[in-house]
């Protein structure tokens, strides 16, 4: 009858229950681990373990691929933090190097030429790969390029706006196909700022506290018309430091530094005159702290018996001098110790209006270096015996290229006398010929193109800065 069927179905599905039941306890408790076997949370665990090893099985072989462009004009350690917080939203971080004729088009003249500037991105070591002559503008047809023939997976970008020259948004397409990551802009450095520094060989930090210097830089910095004002004010007769050859006029400077003094080879601008209006603008200021700089060291220690070579210097205004030099010096052992001299060595050396970037800025841009193992903050200027027992140091080596302004500071004899008594010091030529000097040159003879891009800088940020700038946590 049908209810002995159904009777008879029931007991089947029962028996065939319990049957898969017993099956699945036996196998459970042989092969899931005792640790995993099931107690309130451990289940989770147990799965997120085998998840995690799955992701990273897929992930060796199709790792995420991470894409970031820029014009990357001068390598200061804004574009290095940005870089490393980029890498660390995928596996592989390629970097879009935008060319000079595209910067010229949207931006202004850049610092830089094209191979300087992909020398330093490739220099810096969070980069896996660079593409060059992206254009600036991320087109829908050049963002598809990077999904389909370069498998990027996300465009990244830092929370400041990036304008094109019609007023929209270019990272517009990116946004809307869901495949866009924002970071956090690196608080207190630019290019545009430091080119402002360039321009008046000043640096708004603790050194340089009086209100004329601070509002000189904060003119700069966003390059509003108080400049002029400020710099006709001070044009003068008092002592002036020139930025190429670091000699001093008869007459003392009457700021401290020379901050607030011209520049020799740069005419100031004329007075704009009382009652001029005076626009909003911003000032950049390194606030260097402690996980900053855990976040751009390497971690290494030297392993045991390793050779370790040791480099000291300014390294202001890092550029492609330095580069090389710390490739080369890389290449003459096992470990590179980097030592970055303080600001008052510097100034001693080179003149009161240098260094343009602070000891800690210095020391960031020197860790963000491939080819650097460690860096010494802040290292005397006299290789002692001290300092070549306490580190272990095998060679010191100097390059053949640098710059020198000594007045009252120990002389380059003195300063490499022991490691040269020792027979430790090694001589290396210099691949590159860039000094610092050349690079505040380049400013000084193009002075009205950058304080032209600077203006076009200040009108694209104006309205960011003052209504939607917005917190953004960084990675």
């Amino acid at each position: 009858t049908n209810r002995e069927v159904v009777i008879a179905g029931v007991a089947a599905v029962a028996v065939a229950s319990a049957a898969l039941w017993y099956c699945f306890k036996e196998s459970y408790y042989t092969y899931v681990p005792l640790s995993y076997q099931y107690r309130p949370g451990t289940m989770t665990g147990y799965f997120s373990k085998v998840l995690a090893k799955h992701a990273k099985r897929r992930r060796r072989h199709r790792p995420i691929r991470v894409y970031m462009d820029g014009c990357f004009d001068m390598m200061h350690y804004g574009h290095a933090n940005a870089l490393r917080q980029a890498a660390s939203l995928g596996d592989e971080l390629v970097v879009g190097l935008i060319p000079d004729r595209e910067i010229l088009r949207c931006k202004g003249p850049p610092l830089l030429d094209e191979d300087e500037r992909l020398e330093l991105v490739e220099s810096v070591k969070w980069v896996d790969e660079v593409l060059t002559g992206v254009p600036y503008d991320l087109t829908p047809e050049f963002v598809e390029e990077l999904f389909t023939k370069h498998r990027i997976d996300y465009v990244i970008h830092g929370d400041d706006p990036c304008i094109l020259p019609d007023g929209t948004d270019a990272y517009a397409y990116a946004k809307k196909s869901g495949r866009f990551r924002l970071i956090k802009r690196t608080e207190g450095v630019s290019t545009t700022d430091i080119v402002g520094r360039m321009l008046m060989c000043s640096r708004n930090n603790s050194r340089f506290v009086k209100p004329e210097t601070r509002d000189l830089t904060k003119a700069f910095s966003m390059g509003t018309e108080a400049t002029a004002a400020f710099s006709s004010d001070n044009d003068s007769d008092d002592g002036v430091t020139s930025p190429m050859d670091g000699e001093p006029n008869e007459k003392p400077t009457n700021a401290p530094g020379g901050a607030a003094t011209p520049v020799e080879g740069v005419t100031p601008r004329k007075a704009a005159g009382v009652g001029v209006e005076s626009r909003p603008v911003t000032v950049s200021r390194f606030m260097p702290t402690s996980r900053r700089i855990v976040q751009f060291s390497s971690g290494k220690v030297a392993p045991p018996g390793s050779r370790i070579v040791y480099i000291d210097g300014a390294f202001d205004l890092f550029h492609v001098g330095h580069v090389e030099i710390l490739k080369a010096a890389r290449q003459e052992g096992d470990f590179l110790l980097v030592g970055v001299h303080t600001d008052e060595d510097v100034t001693k050396r080179r003149g009161a209006h240098l260094p343009i970037m602070e000891l800690h800025e210095r020391a960031l841009s020197v860790l963000a270096c491939r080819y650097t193992d460690e860096v010494i903050i802040g290292a005397p200027s006299v290789i002692t015996e001290d300092l070549l027992t306490t580190f272990n140091i095998s060679m010191v080596v100097r390059g053949t290229m640098h710059e020198i302004n000594d007045r009252t500071a120990a002389s380059e004899d003195e300063r490499y006398s022991m490691p040269s008594e020792r027979g430790m010091l090694k001589y290396l030529n210099s691949p590159s010929s860039m000094t610092s000097a050349q690079l505040i040159q380049r400013i000084v003879k193009n002075r009205e193109q950058f304080e032209n891009r600077q203006e076009k800088k200040k009108a694209s940020e104006k309205e960011y800065y003052l209504n939607d700038k917005a917190y953004v946590a960084e990675i």
